[in-house]
């Protein structure tokens, strides 16, 4: 028994007073540990589907890729629920996020198409897309805390990436047990191996990207969320390989028109509008400088002191 429950000038109900205390801390030392155990479950979903690959079956592979998504939308927002975020927790997560939506795609893509026909070549197009995925997470952590990150990534987010390659091929394996979408195509995998270069060049771009964080359906009210809440799960229950796909595509359309054109557009405005008042305090900087100096010539002109020189 703890010595604080053996105080002699304690009470009977003193001591359950404390002993709920206590189970009180032990209870949130419990839950703050949740949000980890998600990032390792997002983790072993990764490892697991870069094992599934190895071993061939890419069916496996790629949905453990989108249950590791999941955990991942998950552990953050626990953390924030709870308060229990920390630099630990940030850290980790990328970690996992490097297996999970780093190595595990690059993989799944090499063995998918890219070993048979392009052998080093395809496993240099996949190395290319990790070193890009592990840059993305280290610029996300240093980019942190700023305002702007709020509201947008810079670069494709590296779940969002993993998207758009595992997507295709969850398409590809679903048709081509029907008799579909060949794959022995020279052309088609010469496409896979440059657009696995291509999508990991867009997580290390500038390009912006929503993160959503500020969309507010509260002022909806509350039926409308809930409707669309059931219209997506009855669509990710009915087509899910269809619907994950035309998700991924949108988010990187919108990514593209938005960050790619219409703040691109707005930054080059803002630039313009700096240059040009910069050019304007410069001429009055200028105009203040030879009016001063012309002031001083007229005052050293009509000095008393100038007949005597």
């Amino acid at each position: 028994m703890n010595e604080e429950y053996t105080n002699p000038e304690m009470n009977d109900t003193d001591r359950e007073i404390l002993a709920g205390h206590d189970q009180e801390q032990r209870f949130r030392r419990g839950i703050k540990l949740l949000p980890n155990a998600i990032t390792t479950a997002a983790m072993f979903f990764g490892f697991y589907a870069v094992m599934e690959a190895m071993n061939g079956r890419l069916e496996r592979a790629v949905w453990a890729v989108v249950v590791a998504a999941v955990c991942d939308l998950l552990d953050g927002r626990v953390a924030r629920l709870i308060k229990g975020t920390s630099a630990f927790g940030q850290e980790y997560d990328s970690l996992s996020d490097l297996i999970s939506f780093g190595l595990a795609p690059a993989m799944i893509a090499y063995f998918w198409a890219l070993e048979n026909a392009f052998g080093a070549l395809g496993w240099a197009a996949g190395f290319v897309y990790l070193a890009c995925a592990a840059i993305r997470l280290a610029k996300f952590n240093t980019l942190t805390g700023e305002e702007e990150s709020r509201k947008y990534f810079r670069g494709i987010p590296s779940p969002a990436a993993a998207g758009l390659i595992i997507t295709p091929i969850m398409l590809h394996l679903k048709y081509s047990a029907q008799g579909g979408l060949p794959l022995e195509n020279v052309i088609l995998q010469g496409g896979v191996l440059a657009w696995l270069v291509l999508v990991g060049l867009l997580m290390v771009s500038n390009l912006r990207f929503r993160t959503f964080k500020d969309l507010n359906l509260k002022r909806f009210g509350p039926v409308p969320p809930m409707v669309g809440m059931a219209a997506l799960i009855a669509v990710l229950m009915a087509r899910p390989a269809l619907a994950l796909f035309f998700a991924s595509f949108c988010y990187l359309a919108i990514g593209l028109i938005e960050g790619g054109i219409i703040i691109r557009r707005r930054e080059r405005e803002l630039r313009d509008m700096i240059r040009k008042a910069r050019r304007e305090q410069r001429l009055q900087r200028k105009l203040e400088k030879k009016k001063r100096k012309q002031a001083r010539k007229e005052a050293k002109q009509s000095s008393p002191f100038r007949m005597f020189k």
